[in-house]
Protein backbone atom coordinates (compact mmCIF):
# COMPACT_ATOMS: atom_id res chain seq x y z
CA UNK A 1 0.00 0.00 0.00
CA UNK A 2 1.34 3.42 -1.00
CA UNK A 3 -0.10 6.78 0.07
CA UNK A 4 -0.06 9.79 -2.26
CA UNK A 5 -0.60 13.28 -0.84
CA UNK A 6 -1.59 15.67 -3.62
CA UNK A 7 -0.49 19.06 -2.30
CA UNK A 8 -1.46 22.22 -4.13
CA UNK A 9 -3.22 25.50 -4.49
CA UNK A 10 -6.88 25.85 -5.32
CA UNK A 11 -7.60 25.25 -9.01
CA UNK A 12 -8.27 28.91 -9.72
CA UNK A 13 -5.19 30.44 -8.18
CA UNK A 14 -2.09 30.51 -6.08
CA UNK A 15 -2.10 30.20 -2.31
CA UNK A 16 -1.59 33.54 -0.63
CA UNK A 17 0.44 32.26 2.31
CA UNK A 18 3.45 31.11 0.28
CA UNK A 19 4.38 27.75 -1.13
CA UNK A 20 3.03 24.42 0.05
CA UNK A 21 5.55 22.04 1.61
CA UNK A 22 8.35 20.98 -0.70
CA UNK A 23 8.12 17.64 -2.51
CA UNK A 24 10.83 16.34 -0.18
CA UNK A 25 8.78 17.29 2.87
CA UNK A 26 5.63 15.89 1.26
CA UNK A 27 7.35 12.52 0.87
CA UNK A 28 8.18 12.47 4.57
CA UNK A 29 4.58 13.37 5.44
CA UNK A 30 3.36 10.53 3.22
CA UNK A 31 5.65 8.15 5.11
CA UNK A 32 4.20 9.21 8.47
CA UNK A 33 0.58 8.91 7.37
CA UNK A 34 1.26 5.64 5.56
CA UNK A 35 2.65 4.23 8.82
CA UNK A 36 -0.44 5.39 10.75
CA UNK A 37 -3.06 4.16 8.29
CA UNK A 38 -3.03 0.46 9.31
CA UNK A 39 -3.47 1.52 12.95
CA UNK A 40 -6.54 3.55 12.02
CA UNK A 41 -8.12 1.18 9.50
CA UNK A 42 -7.00 -2.47 9.39
CA UNK A 43 -8.36 -3.17 5.91
CA UNK A 44 -6.20 -0.45 4.37
CA UNK A 45 -3.72 -3.14 3.29
CA UNK A 46 -6.36 -4.38 0.80
CA UNK A 47 -5.66 -1.31 -1.35
CA UNK A 48 -2.63 -0.76 -3.55
CA UNK A 49 -2.74 3.02 -3.41
CA UNK A 50 -4.36 5.61 -1.15
CA UNK A 51 -4.83 9.19 -2.30
CA UNK A 52 -5.52 12.36 -0.30
CA UNK A 53 -5.85 15.78 -1.89
CA UNK A 54 -4.64 18.74 0.21
CA UNK A 55 -5.34 22.27 -1.02
CA UNK A 56 -4.19 25.55 0.48
CA UNK A 57 -6.62 28.43 0.49
CA UNK A 58 -6.66 31.98 1.79
CA UNK A 59 -9.11 33.18 4.43
CA UNK A 60 -11.70 34.44 1.96
CA UNK A 61 -11.71 31.22 -0.07
CA UNK A 62 -12.13 28.99 2.97
CA UNK A 63 -14.74 31.34 4.47
CA UNK A 64 -16.84 31.01 1.32
CA UNK A 65 -16.60 27.21 1.33
CA UNK A 66 -17.34 27.08 5.08
CA UNK A 67 -20.43 29.24 4.46
CA UNK A 68 -21.63 27.09 1.55
CA UNK A 69 -21.09 23.68 3.15
CA UNK A 70 -21.50 24.28 6.88
CA UNK A 71 -23.59 27.46 6.99
CA UNK A 72 -20.87 29.25 8.99
CA UNK A 73 -19.92 32.59 7.46
CA UNK A 74 -16.38 32.86 8.82
CA UNK A 75 -12.97 31.47 7.95
CA UNK A 76 -11.81 28.22 9.49
CA UNK A 77 -8.46 26.48 9.70
CA UNK A 78 -9.35 23.21 7.97
CA UNK A 79 -12.24 21.55 6.18
CA UNK A 80 -12.41 17.89 5.21
CA UNK A 81 -14.53 16.31 2.53
CA UNK A 82 -14.41 12.53 3.01
CA UNK A 83 -15.47 10.34 0.11
CA UNK A 84 -16.39 7.31 2.20
CA UNK A 85 -18.39 8.53 5.17
CA UNK A 86 -21.79 7.01 5.82
CA UNK A 87 -23.77 8.04 8.88
CA UNK A 88 -20.64 9.34 10.59
CA UNK A 89 -18.47 6.29 10.02
CA UNK A 90 -15.73 5.37 7.54
CA UNK A 91 -17.21 2.95 5.01
CA UNK A 92 -15.17 2.63 1.82
CA UNK A 93 -16.30 0.54 -1.12
CA UNK A 94 -15.01 -2.95 -1.56
CA UNK A 95 -11.25 -3.04 -2.06
CA UNK A 96 -9.90 -2.06 -5.42
CA UNK A 97 -6.53 -0.72 -6.56
CA UNK A 98 -6.92 2.95 -5.63
CA UNK A 99 -8.73 4.33 -2.58
CA UNK A 100 -9.19 8.12 -2.79
CA UNK A 101 -9.97 9.23 0.77
CA UNK A 102 -11.11 12.76 -0.04
CA UNK A 103 -10.04 16.38 0.18
CA UNK A 104 -8.53 18.47 2.95
CA UNK A 105 -8.72 22.25 2.58
CA UNK A 106 -6.29 24.21 4.72
CA UNK A 107 -6.00 27.89 5.55
CA UNK A 108 -2.60 28.13 7.21
CA UNK A 109 -3.02 31.79 8.13
CA UNK A 110 -6.19 30.97 10.02
CA UNK A 111 -4.60 27.90 11.64
CA UNK A 112 -1.64 29.96 12.87
CA UNK A 113 -3.94 32.67 14.23
CA UNK A 114 -6.55 30.36 15.74
CA UNK A 115 -4.12 28.01 17.49
CA UNK A 116 -1.30 30.52 18.11
CA UNK A 117 1.21 28.16 16.51
CA UNK A 118 4.09 28.63 14.12
CA UNK A 119 3.60 27.51 10.51
CA UNK A 120 5.01 23.94 10.79
CA UNK A 121 3.05 23.25 13.99
CA UNK A 122 -0.15 24.72 12.57
CA UNK A 123 0.23 22.73 9.35
CA UNK A 124 0.89 19.50 11.27
CA UNK A 125 -2.18 20.07 13.45
CA UNK A 126 -4.65 20.80 10.66
CA UNK A 127 -3.30 18.05 8.41
CA UNK A 128 -3.70 15.53 11.26
CA UNK A 129 -7.18 16.85 12.06
CA UNK A 130 -8.33 16.81 8.45
CA UNK A 131 -6.90 13.36 7.82
CA UNK A 132 -8.70 11.86 10.81
CA UNK A 133 -11.98 13.33 9.56
CA UNK A 134 -11.40 11.59 6.21
CA UNK A 135 -11.31 8.31 8.12
CA UNK A 136 -14.58 9.03 9.91
CA UNK A 137 -13.19 10.40 13.18
CA UNK A 138 -15.39 13.08 14.71
CA UNK A 139 -15.55 15.25 17.82
CA UNK A 140 -19.30 15.62 18.19
CA UNK A 141 -19.45 14.05 21.68
CA UNK A 142 -17.11 14.49 24.65
CA UNK A 143 -15.93 10.88 24.37
CA UNK A 144 -15.26 11.10 20.62
CA UNK A 145 -13.59 14.49 21.08
CA UNK A 146 -11.22 13.13 23.73
CA UNK A 147 -10.33 10.15 21.55
CA UNK A 148 -9.83 12.27 18.44
CA UNK A 149 -7.70 14.89 20.23
CA UNK A 150 -5.43 12.14 21.60
CA UNK A 151 -4.93 10.53 18.18
CA UNK A 152 -4.62 13.96 16.55
CA UNK A 153 -1.87 14.99 18.97
CA UNK A 154 0.06 11.79 18.30
CA UNK A 155 -0.21 12.21 14.53
CA UNK A 156 0.57 15.94 14.74
CA UNK A 157 3.76 15.24 16.69
CA UNK A 158 4.91 12.66 14.14
CA UNK A 159 4.14 14.99 11.23
CA UNK A 160 5.95 17.88 12.91
CA UNK A 161 9.05 15.74 13.52
CA UNK A 162 9.02 14.74 9.83
CA UNK A 163 8.77 18.39 8.74
CA UNK A 164 11.57 19.44 11.08
CA UNK A 165 13.80 16.57 9.92
CA UNK A 166 13.14 17.45 6.27
CA UNK A 167 13.93 21.13 6.92
CA UNK A 168 17.19 20.18 8.67
CA UNK A 169 18.25 18.07 5.67
CA UNK A 170 17.48 20.93 3.27
CA UNK A 171 19.59 23.32 5.36
CA UNK A 172 22.61 20.96 5.31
Amino acid sequence: MKLHLRLGAPEDGEPTFGEPPSPFTAGKLEDVIEEELPLLYEEIENYEEIEVSVSFLDREEIREINKNYRGIDEPTDVLSFPLWEEEGRFAPALPFGLLPLGDILICLGEAEREHELNRPEAFSLVLAHGFLHLLGWNHDTPEKERSMWERQELLKSKLLRAIEAAEERVEE
